[in-house]
């Protein structure tokens, strides 16, 4: 009996192998889980209401410090880009909506696409996304598939020129 255990272990593992030398290694993109959470100003906001954009979602929040450094390349890649169809929404993990609102508007960012509906309801949608650290961000293609997951830092416009 430990021997049949053993030959489907690696029957298995060997399988799993060949799947991934076969597939060339490349990831298949998931579709991105679908959420609706309200915006700072007060209107509900439905990712899949927003298939045909390309969309930047980027999980933050004003205590974490690596989030605040990188908020305004992110900006600036999403403005140079917003003609192009490029959406920047932000989720904020903050614990009341005030201090988000407040550090965006004392620096110049829209709140439009700024969503927090409770810290409840942010951290539902942190865990639809498997987000673990932040921040964290996903560039959502215009079909609705998740194309890049990591740090906003490393978001390019080389890169995200391929999906626009």
């Amino acid at each position: 009996m430990k021997n049949i255990g053993l030959l489907i272990s690696i029957a298995l593992a060997g399988i799993l192998l060949a799947t991934i030398l076969f597939s060339g290694g490349e990831k298949v993109p998931e579709m991105a889980p679908d959420f609706s959470l309200l915006s700072l100003d007060g209107a509900m906001v439905t990712l899949s209401d927003l298939r045909g954009s390309v969309v930047v979602l980027d999980f933050w929040a004003t205590w974490c410090s690596p989030c605040l450094r990188s908020f305004p390349s992110l900006h600036a890649l999403a403005e140079r880009n917003q003609d192009r169809g490029v959406i920047l929404i932000l989720v904020s993990i903050d614990k009341s909506a005030a201090r988000a609102r407040d550090y965006l508007v004392e620096n110049g960012y829209s709140t439009e696409y700024a969503l927090w509906e409770s810290l409840d309801a942010a951290r539902e949608v942190k865990s639809l996304f498997g987000v673990v650290g932040i921040p964290r961000t996903f560039v959502i293609d215009r079909d609705g598939f998740i194309q890049y997951s990591g740090h906003p830092e490393n978001l390019t416009d080389t890169y995200l020129d391929q999906w626009l």
